[in-house]
């Protein structure tokens, strides 16, 4: 009986309080004295709300609601239904902040708090009934024509007898890999040309600058053509739809100039037509030809963004679209459908998670549809306008999904190390770059007068990475996906006795040990997965708390020296928060990447947008003074300070150096030349005093190629 009446419930519109839901109409309304608003959601979050509403005022299970809603599809349906509730608080608090409609029930489910009072079931069946009698009548007063509908019925059923078995056919299609590039080097952002005869890619060779290559897509015997000039930096290219032209960003090795580019292929010219951002900004092309569409950051602008440059108009001018002031998010890629309608954009909140929105390029209206993604490489779009294809970085491991724009699924494709996903206009087939990364933690003697190379501290087919390590503890703290999930994990100085101390299941980074041995200040989303907190292990309890804060984004946290407090940048600068949750305290307007302190009022510190390590104290924190040159310090994260100076890496075109800063002398001493591009540049630096050894990030990257793909999900 429940179950018939829960397939009632689930079509009958009903009340709740102010609130109507219609769910034949997908929608919401929302009346309250002269006041009356609607808003049309997505199928399915209305029949989560459907749902609990029949089930009123039991608890709902996740497990219930994704085996009805999404038909038990456990990767499908947990985070499709994270994204529901989410975005169904989110409309009831736009309509009126101050009811609570759905409830979480802490490790169970979900619950209705308001009662849903359904309309009368007759009443929405009575006009079906007497349609039903009506379309009864005409049909026995049209018997006479029974012959000729019996064969129209059978050619019916013959043409979806055909439709099914080219269905099938398209399902029982194999996937198939094909690989396109093979020599030395690591391909990336993939297009192919509109007419399907040309591939184009970024590649950096043998250590030197990154350039453009053009390759047969017919003949692969063919070698791939270099195209642009080796004292300039190109990455990502984008197609003129009559096939004459690439647009890329040039940026000079030398200057830093970047260069918004047109190179015509026939004659090799090359054309500046605007600024740019950097080498690998996103870049798209409206159908037509007539709009560039592309990712850069103005003089004078605070953030980057995306802009609109018309091709056509003489003397055009970029066109912002993206938001400028007060925004919680950076715009960081972009793809626009292939009638020209809309534009998909990868968004990030904070430092960790990345979500993807769709902008009506008519209207200029916006819609979420994803929630709760960590690091999006790369996306494209489906011939029918309506699938896109894009690929994430989830704990280190690379996949690509298939997101139906109208609905709401999201399928995986089941490619590892898929990324930057394009899809070629003249058939069903994208091609992407292959990409794997191994991240380790290794030791380094600094001790020896003939340094050895860095050997792993810890050996595993997973990714460890940021270690950093309590001389009390007598542990190193670090992030290591070896749960499946990136958590915040510690070891012993040897890398043993390996212990797992969270398990949010979410992006954890960057962690920290308090001064005393006896806290780990990290980072992660919040509980919709945006953005990122300042979160507080115990290490004794292992009980987790999050430290109050206004502000989406936080960078790397630095702990006071009497483990009261933790100081880290937001993009309104440098704040000190206390772990007693007190009023956050402002220390400057100034972007601090990393920073330790060497007594209890000074700390040094590496600054965005500013090369070489600086001093700061917190009696006057508008007052820097230069530690390290720019020229000889560059880095932002790879450095740590000890006792006699600062061991930190310097970077070179072709390898990097570990060296050594003494605080006496103020020389600075090399230790140990390795190869370019082994140290994370992400990464991060610690010293362990008794062993005399440093501790890193290695970065071990496989070979990087450019793949053909063909499966069943993009026909």
């Amino acid at each position: 009986m429940m179950v018939h009446m829960v397939g009632i419930a689930q079509n009958v519109s009903f009340q709740l309080g102010s609130y109507r839901v219609i769910p034949n109409e997908n929608c919401i309304t929302y009346s309250q004295a002269d006041e009356c608003q609607k808003a049309i959601l997505q199928p399915k979050f209305i029949d989560v709300l459907a749902y609990l509403a029949s089930r009123y005022p039991e608890v709902v299970t996740r497990e219930e609601l994704i085996e009805h809603i999404w038909q038990g599809n456990t990767y499908v349906g947990s985070k499709a239904l994270t994204n529901a509730i989410w975005h169904l608080r989110k409309q009831f608090n736009l309509f009126d902040s101050q009811i609570e409609v759905i409830e979480t029930v802490r490790k169970t489910g979900y619950q209705l708090l308001i009662e849903p009072i359904f309309d009368e079931v007759i009443d929405e069946l009575e006009p079906l009934l007497e349609q039903t009698q009506q379309q009864l009548d005409q049909t026995h007063s049209r018997v006479k024509y029974g012959i000729a509908l019996f064969s129209l019925l059978v050619v019916i059923l013959l043409m979806g007898t055909v439709w099914h078995l080219h269905q099938d056919k398209q399902r029982s299609k194999q996937t198939y890999i094909e690989q396109l590039t093979r020599l030395p080097g690591a391909e990336r952002y993939p297009i192919v040309s509109p007419d399907g005869r040309w591939l184009v890619y970024g590649s950096r060779k043998d250590g030197k600058s990154t350039s453009l290559y053009l390759q047969s897509m017919k003949d692969s015997s063919l070698l791939s053509k270099r195209l642009t000039a080796n004292t300039s930096s190109e990455m990502r290219a984008v197609w003129s739809p009559d096939n004459a032209y690439l647009y890329y960003a040039s940026e000079q090795n030398r200057s830093g100039e970047c260069q918004l580019t047109q190179l015509a292929l026939a004659s090799s010219k090359t054309k500046v037509i605007g600024e740019c951002y950097r080498d690998h900004s996103a870049i798209d092309i409206s159908p037509d030809g007539e709009h560039l569409y592309y990712i850069w950051r103005a003089k004078g602008a605070v953030r980057s963004g995306i802009y609109q440059l018309s091709l056509t108009a003489k003397e055009a001018k970029p066109k912002r679209l993206s938001c400028q002031t007060d925004c919680d998010f950076v715009d960081r890629d972009l793809a626009i459908s292939q009638d020209g309608k809309v534009l998909a954009i990868a968004r990030r909140f904070g430092h960790i998670s990345e979500d993807i929105f769709v902008r009506d390029l008519v209207t200029n209206k916006e819609r979420r549809l994803t929630q709760g993604l960590e690091d999006i490489r790369g996306l494209t779009w489906h011939t029918d306008n309506q699938r896109l294809i894009y690929s994430t970085e989830t704990s280190g491991i690379r996949k690509g999904f298939v997101l139906d724009t109208v609905s709401g699924e999201i399928i995986s494709l089941d490619i590892d190390g898929l990324s930057y996903p394009r899809y070629n206009l003249t058939g069903t087939e994208l091609v992407y770059a292959r990409y794997s990364k191994l991240y380790q933690i290794a030791q380094l003697a600094v001790a020896e007068q003939i340094p050895s190379m860095p050997f792993p501290l810890i050996v595993s087919e997973f990714s460890h990475r940021n270690p950093d390590y309590s001389d009390i503890a007598k542990r190193i703290a670090y992030v290591s996906n070896e749960s499946g999930h990136n958590e915040i994990w510690t070891a012993d100085d040897l890398g043993h006795s390996r212990r797992q101390h969270t398990q949010l299941k979410r992006r954890v980074a960057y962690p920290r040990w308090s001064p005393d041995g006896t806290m780990i200040a990290f980072l992660a989303p919040d509980e919709n997965n945006e953005g990122n907190k300042i979160h507080i292990l115990d290490i004794s309890t292992g009980d987790i708390s999050i430290l109050a804060s206004n502000y989406v984004s936080h960078r790397r946290l630095i702990w006071s020296f009497d483990n009261k407090r933790v100081l880290t940048s937001t993009d309104a600068g440098l704040f000190s928060f206390g772990l007693d949750n007190s009023q956050a305290q402002f220390l400057g307007d100034i972007r601090v990447r990393h920073g330790e302190f060497i007594n209890d009022k000074e700390l040094l510190l590496s600054r965005s947008g500013r090369k070489g390590l600086w001093k700061m104290s917190l009696d006057t924190p508008d007052q820097l003074s230069l530690v390290i040159s720019s020229k000889k310090f560059t880095d932002y994260y790879n450095w740590v300070v000890t006792a006699k100076g600062v061991y930190f890496r310097q970077m070179a075109s072709q390898y990097q150096i570990i060296s050594f800063w003494d605080a006496q002398t103020e020389a600075v001493r090399p230790i140990l030349k390795i190869p370019s591009s082994i140290i994370s540049n992400i990464g991060a630096l610690d010293y362990m005093a008794k062993r005399q050894q440093l501790l890193l990030t290695l970065a071990d990257y496989s070979q990087r190629d450019i793949m053909r793909l063909q499966h069943k999900l993009l026909y």
